[in-house]
C-alpha cells in the first residue's frame, strides 16, 4: 500500500466526488449555517486529545479492474512530539473472496513500516527526517491526512461542502456531509468526492468514502466503535512496539532522497 492508500486508511483517509443517486441528494442552502457548526465541532475535536483506538473496516471497490477488497482490523493513534505515533492492524484481509494474511502499517513518527505476513516482509520507508515535523493535518500536502484535527477553513478553501439528506444507509447518529474538491485545489485531480458522516455526539467521522476515477473506484472507511470512550484511553509507547510476528522477516529500507518531496 503506497503513501496515498495508506492515507485513506487512516481516514482515510483522504477526502472527495460528485453526488450520486445513493447519497440522498443535498440539503437546502439554509444548511449553511449547520455544515458550519458541523466543521467548526470537527475543528475542536483535537482540543485535548491524546490518543485515539478504535476498529477499522477498509473496503476499496475497483470497477475498472474489477476487484473487491476488505481489510478489518484496529487503530491506535497517540498524539506525541513531533510527529504523532499510530498503528494499524489488519487481522483479516480479503480480495475478491480470497481470505489473506495479516498486516501491519505503523508509524513511528519518523518512519513508516509496512509488514505484510504473505510476503514476510517489512518495508520501512522514512517520512521525516529526525526532528522534522510533519503537518498531518494539511489535507493538501500530508501523505496521509487524518480523519480529524481539520481546520475548517482548509476544508473550506479546497472543498465545496453541502449537508446530505439522510437514507436508511447511514451509520447512527451521523451528520453526512458532502465534500466536492474546488477547482483550484491541489485535490481536484486526485478525488471526485468524499462523504463524511460525523457523528452529533463524538464529533468525528464515523465513516468515510471517498470516490474517484469518474465514480470506478469507491474506497470505504468505517469506524464501527468509534465513540467518547475510544478516546483518551491511556494509549503508551508499549503499544507501538514492533509485532513478534516480524521476527524473522525481511526489512526493505526506503529513505528519503533529497528533492524528492
Amino acid at each position: 500500500m503506497n503513501k496515498i492508500a495508506f492515507g485513506l486508511v487512516v481516514c482515510q483517509l483522504a477526502m472527495v466526488f460528485q453526488v450520486s443517486a445513493a447519497s440522498g441528494g443535498s440539503a437546502a442552502e439554509g444548511d449553511a449555517g449547520r455544515v458550519d457548526e458541523i466543521l467548526t465541532k470537527l475543528e475542536r475535536r483535537s482540543d485535548g486529545l491524546r490518543d485515539i483506538q478504535t476498529s477499522v473496516v477498509f473496503v476499496d471497490d475497483d470497477q475498472i479492474n474489477l476487484s473487491r477488497g476488505e481489510k478489518r482490523g484496529r487503530i491506535l493513534f497517540w498524539m506525541t512530539d513531533p510527529n504523532p505515533h499510530f498503528l494499524i492492524h489488519f487481522e483479516r484481509t480479503e480480495m475478491d473472496g480470497m481470505l489473506g494474511k495479516q498486516e501491519w502499517y505503523l508509524f513511528d513518527g519518523r518512519w513508516l513500516y509496512q509488514g505484510v505476513e504473505r510476503l514476510r516482509q517489512v518495508t520501512k520507508q522514512e517520512m521525516a527526517e529526525a526532528g522534522e515535523k510533519l503537518d498531518l493535518f494539511d489535507l493538501e500536502r500530508t501523505p496521509f491526512p487524518l480523519p480529524f484535527g481539520q481546520k475548517k477553513d482548509k476544508i473550506l478553501a479546497n472543498f465545496n461542502v453541502t449537508l446530505a439528506l439522510p437514507t436508511s444507509g447511514d451509520p447512527a447518529d451521523t451528520d453526512h456531509l458532502l465534500l466536492v474538491p474546488k477547482p483550484t485545489s491541489r485535490l481536484y485531480r486526485k478525488y471526485d468526492r468524499v462523504d463524511l458522516y460525523v457523528h452529533g455526539d463524538v464529533h468525528l467521522p464515523t465513516r468515510i468514502v471517498v470516490m474517484k476515477n469518474d465514480g470506478m473506484e469507491t474506497v470505504t472507511a468505517d469506524f464501527p466503535d468509534l465513540s467518547n470512550k475510544s478516546i483518551n484511553t491511556g494509549v503508551t509507547e508499549r503499544d507501538f512496539a514492533k509485532p513478534a510476528a516480524w521476527e524473522g522477516y525481511k526489512v526493505v529500507v526506503e529513505k528519503i532522497v533529497p528533492g524528492d518531496r
